[in-house]
């Protein structure tokens, strides 16, 4: 089937709501984007979005003749439960350009669904809201609902929720209204508590001059919220179960007429319901929702309530507030036994002093450090360390920049990594999760041992040696965090250390380690938890005098804190001493795994480690009657933990095995290379190379191929002349025109040329071809030494016919790009009206991702003072000062409508941030950007993931 049959049959069968792009119809067809996008256009077949336009329109019209007054944010809502990937902008624009009466479907705009404005509605509240969703769309009216939980979780908040999603889903509830009482505003009169809820007949008591409708007929066909119902008196329970029961009530004095209601009752309380509401009014609430207190809560959440909470004062005082993250991490570390509310109130003390300083400077943006923290006394009263791990905390908090008034932006600017199931790991259940690992792959206990130890030293690799100015915080500054006590004897031990090596270089951030790590061993010896070292004997044996000091320095903490060490934690500050004294840290390397069916392996690993005096490689043999799924997941687990961030190459001998370097990496994101046909000379010249500093993965696999293959080192030389090869044998027919066929197919962009080592003008023609091109390898079966050309030989019986090597030409001058890539720096149609408002949000998103300083913003406003950078086509590229960065980075946005930029309009706009020795790297990302046509490309994208998908794509 041809290529044109194929893409038709894709067309033909595809999702009418979904359709292919035209990079997703390139992937399935393994061709190139360019030959799909030519191939529709002479089809006359359009765009993804132009094909799904028509089954939208319809669509829109059909849910417009059922309700011609629904708003848009509905129209949305409805085409996403059809099947349609869309966004609320494509419908304006369709409805714009159907001529159809937007006055009749406009709208405020507001959220799909309501809960989501709650910080962890996905995360530690997704069962409560699970639950109130039941609730709400249970037939016909909705359950009747408590919500429990401690004063100050948000139980108010939570019901306004469940309110607004009953709108969005109830045709009539255009005028549903939504009663607030507080039961215990009124707690000490239950008279008048039961005259305001239920109303009065005239002359019901004393001053009842007149008939009084009471708030739960003002709830009619809508939603009766009673907070802190506990304090509603049983005459007025027994009252509420008639209503839930029958639908009917009588006012206060009514002895005869019924009034009937059809109301969805939410009550709240902070009480024991089995104690404080009757029985019988318990039993006529089925959905009880219980909302976690502030200290259940993640902690990643806890960090994001406090960042909403300064977003707001930052919109009520309307500057620009500049955040040190120390100051969230103290926030986060607080217990507030007044839940969220007391933390929303010490974040607006914090703000208001803050804003009291800067009351007489010049300066826009208001500073908040550690003397705010100070001053509004909270380090005195009681950090949570016990509950959380600092160093964890601190993988989530950097400094942020907020903008005033920035809405929805809030989101855009503060978006983090989050893992809604993050569970905080000490140290010892690092240990304890890969022992579980390893035993689990029926490994000897020696071999266990062994791979254990290597990680457990990687670990400590990361603790010391690190830039002086990263350091955590002194052991001064940590006893707001740590027992002060223990600080102390931390203090003595780094001072006879110290004077018992006088010729080592220490760091402070190992002793902070130690300190925050025996914090978390004495909560686990008081709560009788097991510690666990496997590795104790080891220790003992290779750390003897380490493991002295610590015994001596348990020995103190013992009669200090007056509890018993137990021999395998002494083990593990053996450990930590060691890391403090070791004079450089151990420089990361590459790993190395030998795999071999029967015994092969283990036994060319003995003589390797024998012979160089190491402790790796790893072994795992395959025993001729396992399944190599198997040995697949064994290797898995092992790369896993030996990894170092460098890589890892296997050695292999045949068959299954090669297959293992693509699983680790497809499976673990792990870089990989595979060597086959494995013996003890490769196994020892690899881990000789691992063993040398900074020597990466892809020299030590092309040092082994080249010694095999017995060809010269391969040259790369920068070149402005696009890239060919020239494939070569005897006559310049036969191999060479196999293997042009072969890489064209593999390589569709590269210009390949086919010559006969027989041709007389062979060497004229090469030199005639490098005049146009640069010729990077000639791949063939005879060398004709061509001086300054790469010669690749060609090998039908070598595994890779010597791909791996042209591979190797062909990417090294590639600018290693994707690290410069991150989703968060990719913007989709935000609702922009300025570039100086672009500008903050794009700075602010750096800043508080930890790419630039806060010094960044100023210099890219002052560099736009001098002459506007707008390029032809619509594009701006806005920039700063480069001593401000941090880290090479690029934000992409894709603007909601054009905005102007000096010389006129932009709606797609580029803000690099150039380290020096990133400069060429970020400006072969940008060059496509000067294309005029890619440009258009990008303005059509219709989604977030097409607006990615299409810069991934080129830019790669």
């Amino acid at each position: 089937m041809s290529l044109k049959e194929k893409f038709l049959n894709l067309i033909k069968n595809e999702n009418k709501k979904d359709p292919y792009t035209d990079v997703k119809l390139a992937k399935l067809l393994a061709t190139s984007r360019e030959n799909i996008t030519a191939l529709r256009k002479e089809l006359n077949i359009g765009n993804s979005r132009e094909r799904r336009k028509p089954y939208l329109e319809n669509t829109i019209d059909e849910i417009l003749k059922k309700d011609p007054k629904v708003n848009i944010s509905k129209i949305t809502r409805l085409l996403l439960q059809e099947g349609f990937d869309i966004s609320r902008h494509v419908v304006e624009e369709i409805l714009e350009e159907s001529g159809k009466n937007l006055e009749a479907v406009s709208d405020i705009e507001e959220s799909l669904d309501p809960f989501e404005s709650l910080t962890g509605y996905n995360g530690s509240l997704n069962r409560a809201v699970a639950q109130a969703k039941s609730a709400i769309l249970y037939p016909p009216f909705g359950l009747p609902t408590l919500i429990t939980g401690e004063s100050g979780v948000g139980k108010t908040q939570f019901a306004e929720c469940m309110y607004n999603f009953a709108r969005g889903f109830r045709s009539e509830a255009g005028d549903m209204p939504f009663v607030i009482f507080n039961c215990a505003d009124y707690g000490d009169n239950p008279q008048l508590i039961l005259s305001l809820l239920y109303g009065y007949k005239k002359g019901a008591f004393t001053g009842a001059d007149c008939d009084s409708e009471g708030l739960v007929e003002q709830a009619d066909n809508g939603i009766l919220f009673l907070d802190e119902i506990h304090r509603l008196p049983p005459k007025g329970q027994e009252i509420l179960f008639s209503i839930l029961d029958r639908g009917t009530f009588r006012r206060l004095g009514e002895t005869k007429n019924e009034r009937k209601v059809n109301i969805m009752f939410i009550g709240a309380t902070t009480e024991n319901i089995e104690s404080e509401l009757l029985l019988t009014f318990r039993r006529r609430i089925p959905m009880v929702i219980s909302i976690p207190s502030l200290r259940d809560r993640f902690f990643v959440e806890k960090i994001d309530l406090i960042k909403q909470f300064l977003q707001q004062e930052c919109d009520r005082i309307n500057y620009k507030i500049y955040v040190e993250g120390r100051v969230i991490e103290i926030l986060s570390l607080k217990r507030f036994s007044g839940n969220i509310g007391q933390l929303k109130s010490l974040v607006k003390v914090i703000c208001a002093r803050a804003f009291m300083k800067h009351i007489n400077k010049e300066e826009d943006i208001i500073n908040i450090g550690y003397d705010e923290v100070l001053e509004s006394n909270i380090v005195d009263n009681g950090l949570m360390l016990e509950d959380i791990n600092i160093v964890e905390v601190r993988k989530y908090i950097k400094d942020i920049i907020f903008i005033p008034h920035s809405g929805n932006k809030l989101e855009i600017i503060n978006r983090e990594v989050k893992d809604k199931d993050v569970a905080l790991e000490d140290f010892y259940s690092q240990i304890e999760k890969k022992y579980n690992e390893l035993l689990k792959l029926e490994m000897a206990s020696s071999e266990c041992e062994e791979i254990l130890w290597a990680f457990i030293m990687n670990k400590f690799k990361d603790l010391g040696f690190k830039n002086e100015k990263d350091h955590l915080v002194t052991l001064n500054e940590l006893v707001n965090f740590v027992d002060a006590e223990l600080i102390e004897l931390i203090k003595e031990l780094k001072l006879n250390i110290m004077n018992l090596n006088k010729d080592y270089s220490f760091n402070e951030n190992v002793f902070i380690y130690l300190a925050i790590h025996l914090e978390e061993a004495i909560k686990r010896i008081r709560l009788k938890q097991q510690i666990v070292n496997i590795n104790l004997g080891k220790i003992k044996k290779e750390l003897k005098n380490e493991y002295e000091i610590a015994l001596s320095f348990s020995e103190k903490l013992e009669k200090k804190k007056d509890i018993k060490i137990p021999e395998d934690e002494i083990g593990f500050i053996a450990m930590y001493i060691n890391a403090m004294t070791e004079k450089k840290p151990n420089q990361s390397k590459v790993g190395v795994i030998v795999l071999s069916h029967g015994q092969i392996a283990t036994e060319i690993v003995k003589v390797t480690k024998q012979l160089l005096n190491v402790d790796f490689p790893i072994a795992i043999d395959m025993p001729l009657s396992e399944s190599p799924s198997i040995i697949y997941e064994k290797a898995l687990v092992l790369s896993k933990i030996i990894d170092e961030g460098k890589g890892i190459i296997f050695l292999v001998d045949m068959g299954s095995l090669v297959k293992v370097g693509e699983l680790v990496t497809e499976k673990l994101g792990i870089k990989t290379r595979t060597i086959d046909r494995v013996d003890l000379l490769s196994v020892i010249e690899a881990v000789r190379k691992a063993s040398l500093k900074d020597c990466d993965l892809d020299e030590i696999y092309f040092s082994l191929t080249r010694s095999r293959t017995n060809y010269s080192n391969l040259v790369v030389e920068e070149t402005s002349k696009p890239k060919a090869i020239v494939t070569l044998c005897l006559t310049g027919d036969g191999t060479a025109l196999f293997i042009k066929e072969s890489y064209a197919r593999k390589y569709p962009n590269l210009k390949i040329f086919q010559l006969g080592m027989m041709d007389e003008k062979l060497k004229d023609k090469i030199k005639e071809i490098q005049c146009s091109y640069k010729i990077i390898a000639i791949v063939g079966t005879i060398n004709p030494e061509i001086e300054g050309v790469n010669f690749i030989p060609y090998d039908p019986l070598f595994m890779n016919h010597g791909s791996r090597e042209l591979e190797f030409v062909l990417n090294q001058n590639k600018p290693d790009i994707d690290p410069i890539f991150d989703d968060d720096l990719i913007l989709f149609e935000p609702d922009i009206k300025n570039s100086k408002e672009l500008i903050e949000i794009m700075c602010s998103l750096l800043i508080n991702k930890g790419y630039v300083n806060k010094g960044f913003m100023k210099s890219v406003f002052k560099r736009e003072e001098v002459v506007p950078t707008f390029f032809k086509g619509g594009v701006a590229m806005p920039h700063g000062d480069n001593s401000e960065v941090k880290k090479s980075s690029v934000v992409f946005v894709k603007l909601k409508r054009p905005i102007n930029w000096g010389f006129g309009n932009v709606q797609i706009v580029c803000l690099p941030t150039l380290m020096v020795n990133d400069k060429k790297i970020v400006k072969s990302m940008l060059k496509p950007f000067l294309n005029q046509e890619f440009i258009d490309e990008l303005k059509a994208t219709a989604s977030l993931e097409e607006f990615k998908e299409k810069i991934y794509y080129t830019l790669n």
